[in-house]
């Protein structure tokens, strides 16, 4: 489990321990979020992850095509995961340790 998931789960601990005015086991809280709400907020967290990534990609291929007075296409896409891929992800978890559940 990420550091994203966690902190979607420990949000979904205190809003079942809100709903029910009781105090709720993180292991039960898991277990709910991984029934009701897991896959769900996996498949927007990737869809975002991906449509982020793909801009900034787009951004990089024309920054760079611009530089080059020519479309460079595929060559700027390599070169972006190549020289920036990396260092993106770790942003875009540092960035996007979101509380969402």
């Amino acid at each position: 489990m990420n550091q994203a998931e966690l902190s979607a789960v420990l949000q979904h601990q205190r809003h079942l321990a809100e709903a029910r005015s009781t105090e709720v086991s993180f292991q039960e809280a898991l277990d709910d979020w991984d029934l009701h709400h897991a896959l769900r907020w996996r498949e927007e967290r990737q869809r975002e992850y991906l449509m982020l990534q793909r801009e900034e990609i787009q951004r990089h291929k024309w920054i760079e095509s611009e530089k080059a007075r020519r479309d460079l296409g595929a060559q700027a896409v390599m070169d972006w995961i190549g020289t920036y891929a990396q260092s993106w992800r770790d942003w875009y978890e540092r960035e996007h340790d979101d509380n969402r559940s």
